[in-house]
C-alpha cells in the first residue's frame, strides 16, 4: 500500500467525519453549513489525490488529479464564505456568485484543457500533477481569500460588545488561518514540480481540527459522543455493504441480495439507535449523577431555616457534586443597594471580596440575562470589571419576582472541563429553588429577630413600669436629701455669720466649717446630676420628642460628670488614671443626658474589668500594673468618633457575640450586674442618635468601646 495514499485517505475520512459532526449539531446554521462544505471540498481533494498516488495508469492518475482540483478550486471560496458567515458580515452575493462561477469554470476548463493540470509525473511516492499555464490563479485566489478573511476577523476584534469567548474564538480562527496559509507552499511548489506532501494537506487538516473546537463549546464528552456516533454509523454502513456483497457474491440472485440489504438497513437503524443511546449513557453517567444530586438538593432546600447553614449546604453540594474549585454566594442587602458576599468557599479574607452595586455592569448584565451563563459569554469590558479572589467560570443569577435576589459564582471544574448546556439547564432549576430557600431563611431570621425584640421590649416594659415607680421613690428621697443639704448649708452659713468672733480666730474650726460646707455643695450638685440622669433614662423609656433634646456640648464635661457618678459608686484605686487625647476641640452633638449615661456605663464596666484583672495578678504584677482608661476623640467629614479603652480583663471570644444582648452579663453576682447597660447604650447610640456602637477586645489585655455620632447640622 502506498504510504502517501494511506495518509491522504485518513485525512479524507477525518474531514468527512468533521463535516458530519458539524452538521449533526446545527444543521440550519449558516456557519455550520459553510464549514461543512469546506470540509467536504477538502475531503474531495484528499480522497482524489489518494487515488491519484496509487493509480497505475497516467490517464487515471490525471483524472483523479482533475477531480481533486474541484475541491481545491472551491476550498478558498468556501473558506471566505465561512468567515463571513461566522462574523455575521453582510455578504455581497454578486461577488460570491462571481467567485463560484469562476471556480466552476476553472474546474470544467481543467477537465477539457491542460491550462491547470497538463499531465502527471511519477515521484517516489506516486503520481503527481504538473501545473499548467493558469495554475498560478489558484494560489492567487487563496491569497485573496485569506487576506479578506483576516481583515474581517480584525474588524470583529474591535467590536465593543465582544465577549471573552468570542475574542478567544476569533483569535483561534485567525491562528488557524495563518496555518492554512501554509497550503500556499504546496500550490507554489506544485508549479515548479517540487511537491512537499503531505505538508500542505496536514496544515489543512489541523486547520479543520482547530476550527471545529472553536465553533462551539464542545466538551470532551460531547466530542466523544459525536465521534462515536459517526464511527458507529460508518461501521454499520460498512458492515451492511460487506454482508450484502457477500450474499450477492454467493447467490448471484439480485432479489435475495436486495431483500437481505433491506433487512440489514432496518435492523441497522435499531442497532444504531441502541448503540448511540448506550454510548451516551456511558459517557454521561457521571454528569447525570451530579445533575440528579443538584436536583434532589434543590427540592430539599426549603427544609433549612438558617441562612448561614443553607449557604454552606449549597456550596458544599456544588463543590462535591460538580467538583468545582470555588463557590461564592452574593445576596442583596437590607438596603437593596448592594449585593454582598454572604458565603465563599474556600474562605478568604473579607478584604478580598467586594460588594457589587445595582448599577455595576456585571449586575446589570445578570438582571437582563436572568438565566445561568458561563463568564465567557460576558463582554470583555464587563469581564474586566469583575473583582473576585478566584477566576469565575459560571454565574447562576436568581432575580425573580418571588424570592431573594442574588447570584452564585462558580470557579472552574477541577477536571478543567467546561460547563455545557445541560449544566446550565440544571442550574437554572437550582437558581429558582435557591432564591425561594434564601428568602425563606431570611423571613425566619427576621421573624425570630422580631420575636426577640418583642420579648426584650416586654421585659424592658416591665422594667420600665417598675422604673417609673422606683424613680418616683428615688426622686422623693433626692428631694429630701436636697432639702437636708440646703438646710445644712443654710444653718452652717447662718452660724458662721452670727459667730464670726468665735470661728475666725480658730483656724481648725474654720477649716471644719469650710469642709462641711463643701460637702454640702458637692451633695447638692450630685443630687441634681443624679436627678438629670434619671430623667434622661425615663425620657428614653417614654420615647419623647428626641429631636428637641439634641444639642452640642463638651465631651470633657460629660466625662467629668460621669467620673463623679463613678466616684459615688466605687472607691477608686489610688493609681487609677483617665487620659484624654482630643484634637481640634471636644464638642459632640447628641442628647446630653443620654451620652452621660452611656459614658458612665462604659466607664463603670471598664473600671470593674480593671479591678477583675488586678485581682487575677500576683503581688509582683500588681505592683507594676497601672489601672488606666484612655479616651480618644477624632473628627471626620460627617461624624465624630470617640473611643473609651481600658486595660482591664477584656472579653472572652465566646462572649463577644452576646455582649450587646439584653440581660447578658459577665459580672459576678456581688457586683449586681443586670446585663442591660450595654444593650441600653447601643440602642441609645444607634436608634436615638443614628450612630454606631462597636468594640474591640482581647481577653487579658483590655477592651475598647467605639462611639460613632453624626455631626450636628
Amino acid at each position: 500500500m502506498n504510504v502517501m495514499a494511506l495518509i491522504f485517505f485518513i485525512f479524507a475520512i477525518f474531514t468527512a467525519l468533521v463535516a458530519f459532526l458539524v452538521l449533526s449539531r446545527r444543521s440550519k446554521s449558516a456557519v455550520n453549513i459553510t464549514f461543512s462544505f469546506l470540509c467536504l471540498s477538502l475531503t474531495l481533494w484528499f480522497f482524489s489525490f489518494g487515488n491519484m498516488f496509487i493509480s497505475s495508469s497516467p490517464d487515471y492518475a490525471l483524472l483523479w488529479a482533475k477531480t481533486g482540483f474541484i475541491g481545491i478550486a472551491f476550498a478558498s471560496i468556501l473558506l471566505l464564505r465561512f468567515i463571513y458567515a461566522y462574523s455575521k458580515t453582510i455578504v455581497n452575493e454578486k461577488l460570491f456568485i462571481f467567485f463560484y462561477c469562476a471556480a466552476f469554470a476553472a474546474a470544467a476548463l481543467n477537465f477539457y484543457t491542460d491550462f491547470f493540470y497538463k499531465g502527471t509525473v511519477v515521484h517516489f511516492f506516486g503520481n503527481y500533477p504538473k501545473a499548467g499555464i493558469l495554475y498560478a490563479l489558484i494560489p492567487l485566489q487563496l491569497i485573496v481569500s485569506i487576506v479578506l478573511a483576516m481583515r474581517n476577523l480584525k474588524e470583529n476584534l474591535r467590536k465593543p460588545d465582544l465577549t471573552a469567548f468570542r475574542h478567544q474564538q476569533i483569535r483561534s480562527i485567525r491562528n488557524a488561518l495563518i496555518l492554512f496559509a501554509f497550503v500556499l507552499i504546496d500550490h507554489f511548489l506544485t508549479f515548479f514540480y517540487l511537491p512537499l506532501y503531505p505538508a500542505g494537506a496536514l496544515c489543512a487538516v489541523i486547520f479543520t481540527a482547530v476550527i471545529i473546537f472553536s465553533l462551539g463549546r464542545y466538551t470532551f464528552a460531547d466530542v466523544k459522543i459525536i465521534v462515536s456516533r459517526a464511527f458507529i454509523f460508518f461501521f454499520i454502513i460498512a458492515a451492511a455493504i460487506a454482508l450484502s456483497y457477500f450474499v450477492w457474491n454467493n447467490t448471484q440472485v439480485w432479489i435475495v441480495s436486495a431483500v437481505f440489504t433491506f433487512i440489514l438497513a432496518v435492523a441497522g437503524t435499531y442497532i444504531y439507535r441502541a448503540a448511540i443511546d448506550k454510548t451516551a449513557e456511558l459517557f454521561l453517567a457521571e454528569q447525570k449523577q451530579y445533575h440528579n444530586t443538584l436536583i434532589q438538593a434543590a427540592s430539599g432546600m426549603a427544609r433549612e431555616h438558617k441562612l448561614d447553614r443553607l449557604l454552606k449546604l449549597i456550596s458544599l453540594i456544588v463543590i462535591k457534586a460538580v467538583k468545582v474549585g470555588n463557590v461564592a454566594i452574593f445576596i442583596e442587602n437590607e438596603s437593596g443597594k448592594l449585593f454582598e458576599c454572604r458565603h465563599i468557599r474556600p474562605s478568604v479574607s473579607e478584604e478580598m471580596v467586594f460588594p457589587y452595586s445595582l448599577m455595576h455592569p456585571f449586575v446589570v448584565f445578570m438582571k437582563n440575562r436572568k438565566k445561568p451563563f458561563v463568564t465567557a459569554d460576558l463582554p470583555l469590558f464587563i469581564t474586566n470589571s469583575i473583582d473576585m479572589p478566584f477566576k469565575p467560570d459560571m454565574v447562576v443569577p436568581f432575580f425573580f419576582d418571588e424570592g431573594a435576589s442574588g447570584f452564585i459564582v462558580l470557579g472552574a471544574k477541577k477536571g478543567k472541563t467546561p460547563f455545557n448546556r445541560e449544566d446550565i439547564r440544571v442550574f437554572n432549576t437550582l437558581s429558582r429553588q435557591t432564591s425561594l430557600a434564601i428568602e425563606n431563611c431570611i423571613f425566619f431570621e427576621q421573624f425570630k429577630e422580631t420575636q426577640e425584640k418583642i420579648f426584650a421590649a416586654e421585659k424592658l416594659a416591665s422594667v420600665g413600669g417598675l422604673a417609673d415607680g422606683v424613680a418616683h421613690q428615688i426622686n422623693n428621697r433626692l428631694n429630701q436629701f436636697s432639702m437636708i443639704a440646703g438646710e445644712l448649708k443654710y444653718e452652717l452659713e447662718d452660724f458662721q455669720n452670727n459667730n464670726k468672733e468665735l470661728i475666725e480666730p480658730n483656724d481648725k474650726l474654720k477649716k471644719i466649717f469650710e469642709y462641711i460646707t463643701g460637702l454640702s455643695d458637692s451633695l447638692t450638685q450630685n443630687i441634681r446630676r443624679t436627678d438629670s440622669v434619671i430623667k434622661g433614662i425615663l425620657n428614653y423609656a417614654r420615647v419623647e420628642k428626641k429631636g428637641d433634646m439634641f444639642s452640642e456640648f463638651s465631651l470633657k464635661e460629660v466625662f467629668d460628670l460621669a467620673m463623679e457618678l463613678l466616684n459615688l459608686k466605687h472607691k477608686l484605686h489610688k493609681d487609677f488614671e483617665i487620659r484624654f487625647h482630643f484634637k481640634n476641640g471636644d464638642k459632640i452633638y447628641g442628647i446630653r443626658s443620654q451620652i452621660i449615661e452611656c459614658v458612665y456605663n462604659v466607664l463603670d464596666n471598664g473600671y470593674e474589668a480593671i479591678i477583675d484583672r488586678m485581682e487575677s495578678l500576683d503581688d509582683e504584677e500588681k505592683q507594676k500594673f497601672k489601672p488606666l482608661i484612655k479616651v480618644d476623640l477624632k473628627y471626620y467629614e460627617d461624624k465624630a468618633v470617640f473611643a473609651i479603652q481600658d486595660n482591664g480583663m477584656g472579653i472572652k471570644e465566646e462572649n463577644k457575640v452576646k455582649i450587646f444582648a439584653p440581660f447578658f452579663t459577665t459580672k459576678s453576682s456581688y457586683k449586681s450586674g443586670t446585663g442591660i447597660g450595654l444593650y441600653i447604650v447601643k440602642r441609645m447610640i444607634e436608634e436615638n442618635h443614628n450612630g454606631k456602637l462597636s468594640f474591640e477586645s482581647r481577653y487579658g489585655h483590655g477592651t475598647k468601646i467605639i462611639f460613632e455620632l453624626p455631626k450636628g447640622k
